[in-house]
């Protein structure tokens, strides 16, 4: 299941294998592994998948269906840029790390 997410976010990002794998210290075929389910990454991987991606970890893992373009259809206004969406989300996550952090 995280081979399909991660390759679902790769190309919504338009990036390629070789982008992800020089972003984790990765060779390129140990990262298409990750993506057709012949491994899985450790914790710490996934960790920077999920900030690569701007996404939770649980989404990754499937236990979180939501994800950016769902939180941007939801609460924004169409006469946004991307960019400006981007940042709103970019924002909304942080106040998700934050309180995280402060429950612990």
């Amino acid at each position: 299941m995280i081979g399909e997410t991660l390759k679902k976010l790769r190309f919504k990002k338009s990036k390629t294998q070789q982008n992800v794998a020089d972003y984790l210290g990765i060779s390129r075929a140990a990262y298409s592994h990750f993506e057709n389910s012949r491994n899985e990454p450790d914790l710490e991987t996934l960790k920077k998948l999920a900030e690569y991606f701007e996404v939770t970890t649980d989404y990754l893992l499937g236990n979180d269906e939501s994800n950016k373009s769902d939180v941007v259809a939801a609460h924004m206004d169409d006469g946004l840029t991307e960019e400006q969406k981007e940042e709103i989300y970019r924002y909304i996550e942080a106040i998700k790390i934050r309180d995280k952090n402060n429950e612990k």
